[in-house]
């Protein structure tokens, strides 16, 4: 995929991707918070989680548009499925990225 594709990916947003990665980010949080604290990162994941499911609804979309940034440009499934990404994609890819976020 062409550069110019991803960016045309990302500036052509609807809202729909956007709302997937908020709904991925809302289901992580409440997994972590119910996940085993020998996990790696855990504490950090938790103060993630915490502000994932306490922030209002603009703090939440800020963080969503994090992943979706950090897939965007990192993810070749999410860069052409764009739109279409499905639900698990989505998940996959914002919970692949929970550790790098949740520095504390």
């Amino acid at each position: 995929m062409a550069l110019v594709d991803i960016y045309n990916c990302w500036a052509a947003q609807t809202g729909t991707l956007r709302a997937k990665f908020v709904a991925a980010c809302l289901k992580a949080a409440y997994d972590i918070m119910n996940e085993n604290a020998g996990t790696e990162n855990h504490a950090n994941r938790l103060i993630w989680a915490n502000s994932v499911m306490l922030g209002s609804i603009a703090e939440v979309e800020a963080l969503a548009s994090q992943h979706l940034r950090y897939g965007m440009a990192s993810n070749a499934t999410l860069q052409s499925a764009c739109e279409a990404a499905t639900d698990n994609d989505v998940q996959y890819i914002v919970n692949s990225q929970i550790n790098i976020f949740a520095t504390g």
